[in-house]
């Protein structure tokens, strides 16, 4: 465990010249992405409220979900941001973690498509719109992304079959967007601001929402639980008091983030962070925040997890049924 220890001064030396107390802090390093990342706990630090529980929170930027379970089980970070997928994937292999908290609730899946197609909206018809998305090229992040798995499987939910369509590589929002602007692809299964750019900007079309469409019920079934983080096992056995503290830093975060009071300077953390370098990226990034605070809760929805490892079953990503239950913290909020 990668768990560096920094003294900081608590006190102030008195008149009488009694010596300023100190306190131990720790210092605990989470795994982040590019964009707009790691929200609930950049807040968290960003106003203090690691240090409230005496731990100071610090970030490494890790891109992929899998290469941070990796960077935590080999010691270099402490908390790893990754869906429950990739969790019980390692935790099949051997590894020892438990999810302690979210940090998006909500499932990011986005589908959106390119103008000048007569496609249904998704949300409210997500049947007609896979029928209308027959046989046209579909962008996906990567192939064999879960991405790709998901659309398959609500492709199935609507009748059709995961062949049906013809799969492109486009990698992450900014680049399947151009693909879509371009021709090269019809629609494409993506991620935030994928969704944002196409309302704010118009040059594209947003079709689906996983955070908020109620079909399939698969589907809408896993909001609740999109992203948790995770530790390992011997973390939460040598400082479960530590454990105690990400929780009680997440919680304040949470308040601060759900008081629409709070989102201008909410925005400005995120800015501090993250620009998005495009036409209209300001208006766009805030549009995005706009669209996922709501999410930014740590609370953990175990009908939601039970649901994630049920639809990984029914894509074939595991051979078995999972029990969930090992993977989370027995104090998760």
């Amino acid at each position: 465990m990668n768990i560096s220890k920094s003294l900081a001064a608590t006190g102030i030396i008195a008149l009488a010249g009694i010596g300023a107390a100190r306190a131990e802090e720790t210092t605990v390093k989470f795994q982040d992405y590019p964009g707009t990342g790691n929200t609930l706990f950049r807040m968290a630090a960003a106003k203090g409220y690691c240090e409230k529980h005496g731990i100071k929170c610090v970030f490494q930027t890790i891109p992929a979900a899998p290469l941070g379970v990796q960077a935590l089980l080999a010691g270099s970070i402490d908390v790893a941001y990754a869906p429950p997928e990739v969790v019980i994937n390692a935790s099949l292999k051997g590894a020892a973690l438990k999810a302690i908290a979210t940090g998006a609730q909500d499932n990011v899946i986005e589908i959106v498509a390119r103008n000048g197609l007569d496609i249904p909206d998704g949300d409210k018809d997500f049947k007609g719109m896979m029928a209308a998305l027959k046989g046209k090229k579909i962008g996906v992040p990567a192939r064999g992304s879960a991405a790709e798995l998901i659309f398959g499987f609500i492709a199935e939910k609507a009748g059709e079959k995961a062949g049906d369509y013809t799969y492109v590589a486009v990698g992450g929002p900014v680049t399947s967007t151009g693909s879509l602007k371009s021709g090269q692809i019809d629609a494409s299964v993506t991620y935030e601001p994928s969704g944002s750019i196409c309302d704010v900007t118009k040059e594209c079309k947003s079709l689906y929402r996983a955070a908020t469409a109620k079909e399939p019920k698969e589907i809408s079934g896993t909001n609740g639980a999109a992203v948790v983080y995770v530790v390992t096992q011997a973390m939460i056995d040598k400082s479960p008091k530590l454990i105690d503290a990400i929780i009680a830093a997440a919680k304040d975060a949470e308040a601060f983030a759900q008081n629409p009071a709070n989102f201008p300077e909410a925005l400005k953390i995120t800015k501090s962070y993250f620009e998005l370098k495009m036409p209209h990226g300001a208006e766009i990034l805030e549009y995005s925040l706009k669209r996922s605070i709501l999410a930014q809760r740590p609370h953990i929805s175990l009908d939601a997890m039970k649901q994630i490892a049920a639809n990984m079953l029914a894509t074939k990503q595991i051979a078995e049924p999972f029990d969930t239950s090992k993977i989370i913290y027995d104090k998760a909020p």
